[in-house]
């Protein structure tokens, strides 16, 4: 069998070629650092990589979710804090005024410090977060809240009986908020005058109803009155309580996504990440190679029948 001198050399060329690739290869996976360059590389850690970081990418927004969620809950966590000091200031002064002893003018300066309670109150229902959004008008948080009828001297309110669900996990949402009625009751829209004590759900309604009782001549003393703010109380304790459940769990889950974020990272380093050290030996080996073979084509393509000829 005859072996051509071009078959020969061609031989030694695609060797070396072979060799370049090889080196440029392992030049590239230690410029990026990352050992999977195409998907032909590794064609089931390639598609490992994609399903890891669409992990991340899922979990990362689930923490972002919490944050947005913890924000708006930590502020209403404030407000009701607030509503229920305010709701026991008022409650103490409605116990004052009930006593017997106390004269129609003690019972004005009560009623006037009771309704500067309601407008406080009232500012904290129409409390608006980050963002400008009214923290308890539902879906429509761009309306206030509450606002005062100034034609029955009433209240009405702005918002709907929505309530945010925020997704925080593959199978688990939260709420973000409460819709007003369900913490500060829902408004007649009626005056005190038209109210009866005893039967008033809406807690600024309540309060205007006591502190007219207090400031008409002749006082009105009705303990019913004090029943509405009681519940009114309750109804906003309960909420917080709530609301304090919601915070617990997006704590929990943040800090088992911070976990999850972490182990998915680790296994797609592990994946895709190359080893440093290594990579630069082996690219020293494949240099060497490639050095030789190159030493090896000089040396071969010098080497014909022709050089002995005289």
């Amino acid at each position: 069998m005859r072996i051509s001198t071009s078959w020969t050399q061609q031989l030694s060329v695609n060797t070396m070629l072979d060799q370049q690739a090889k080196l440029s290869n392992l030049q590239m996976q230690l410029s990026t650092q990352k050992k999977i360059l195409t998907p032909s590389d590794n064609p089931a850690g390639a598609a490992r990589v994609i399903d890891l970081n669409q992990g991340i990418q899922q979990t990362e927004q689930y923490q972002s979710n919490i944050n947005s969620a913890r924000q708006r809950l930590t502020i209403e966590d404030g407000v009701l804090q607030g509503s229920v000091d305010i709701l026991d200031r008022i409650r103490e002064l409605g116990l004052q005024g009930l006593n017997a002893t106390y004269s129609p003018e003690d019972r004005k300066i009560i009623a006037t410090e009771m309704l500067e309670l309601k407008d406080e109150l009232l500012g904290l229902a129409n409390t608006r977060n980050a963002n400008n959004e009214y923290l308890f008008s539902g879906y429509k948080s761009d309306v206030q809240s509450f606002t005062k009828n100034a034609l029955t001297g009433g209240y009405d309110y702005g918002g709907d009986l929505n309530q945010r669900n925020i997704q925080i996990s593959t199978n688990q949402q939260v709420a973000d908020g409460n819709p007003g009625v369900d913490v500060f009751g829902t408004p007649t829209g009626l005056g005190p005058a038209a109210l009866v004590a005893g039967s008033i759900d809406n807690v600024f309604e309540a309060i205007d109803k006591f502190a007219t009782n207090f400031s008409s001549t002749p006082n009105v003393i009705d303990p019913a009155s004090l029943d509405d703010i009681s519940k009114a109380l309750n109804r906003i304790s309960t909420i917080q309580s709530s609301v304090g459940v919601r915070l617990n769990t997006l704590d929990r889950l943040d800090s088992f996504h911070t976990d999850g974020v972490l182990s998915l990272k680790t296994m797609l380093s592990e994946t895709e990440d190359v080893d440093i050290a290594d990579a630069i030996s082996k690219f020293t080996l494949q240099k060497n190679s490639l050095d030789a073979a190159q030493q090896a084509f000089g040396t071969v393509k010098n080497l014909s029948l022709f050089n002995y000829l005289r």
